[in-house]
């Protein structure tokens, strides 16, 4: 779809993080004026991802062990550094990575995490107000998305066997003053995964309709530190992601 240009504004610079409550009870916030803002989409290749990380064939080559799977060592507080060898040591965790539409809305669960805020509500099919939590209504072109996050502790890799997905990217480069355009949507092909490096803005990935249920294989840093950015409450807006290949 063509770009939509709209002004936007940062309009609350306060930010407390998002809780459990937070991920599964947002839409009930969502304002009826809230403005749609299209991000671009292309497929993804070595070549258009690498600003954000990599595609993979197989996971078993992006480990800590190989080197190819990204831990950031432990912040200092002061002048003394690291001993050598410490900081980055508590490694990956991996499982399966839930995403799946229940009516118009589209649901993630991460179960590679011991926590129990891993269950997320990702985005909508259309407006809010307008979803059905039952029943399909939505045209499944689209997937409107309330909030982005990075780990700035290591990377993120999502892996899909037989099944298409989307993920929505901008790069560690534009730190915590991100904006709604910034970020670049990326289709990555059946049998293929994304490695995200440590910064970059994502989420977790996004799927047709006719595609859910879908199980992919994650791995990341086992501290899953996690900073936010709420859409809605911060520029009063959400940000419409495509779900089709495109041309």
């Amino acid at each position: 779809p063509k770009v939509q240009k709209v002004a936007l504004k940062m309009t609350d610079k306060k930010h407390e993080g998002i809780g459990q409550d937070g991920y599964l009870n947002v839409a009930a916030t969502i304002p009826k004026d809230v403005k749609i803002v299209d991000v671009p989409m292309e497929r993804a290749t070595p070549e258009s991802i690498k600003e954000y990380g990599c595609l993979v064939d197989d996971p078993a080559k992006f480990t800590t062990e190989l080197g190819t799977f990204e831990i950031v060592k432990w912040p200092v507080k002061g002048w003394r550094q690291l001993d050598p060898g410490t900081g980055d040591e508590a490694g990956t965790v991996e499982g399966k990575f839930e995403i799946s539409w229940k009516g118009d809305m589209l649901y993630g669960k991460n179960l590679a995490i011991h926590t129990n805020a891993n269950h997320y509500l990702l985005g909508f099919g259309k407006h809010p107000a307008e979803c059905s939590e039952t029943e399909r209504t939505c045209d499944g072109k689209n997937v409107l998305l309330w909030y982005s996050d990075y780990h700035p502790d290591s990377g993120q890799l999502f892996y899909s066997p037989d099944k298409p997905f989307v993920s929505n990217l901008a790069p560690a480069s534009v730190g915590d003053d991100v904006k709604p355009s910034d970020f670049r949507s990326f289709y990555v092909e059946a049998g293929q995964g994304l490695y995200i490096k440590p910064g970059v803005w994502h989420n977790a990935v996004y799927i047709h309709p006719d595609a859910s249920p879908v199980t992919l294989f994650g791995r990341q840093g086992r501290i899953h530190a996690r900073i936010s950015a709420q859409w809605v409450k911060e520029f009063n807006c959400l940000l419409r992601v495509g779900l089709l290949p495109p041309p």
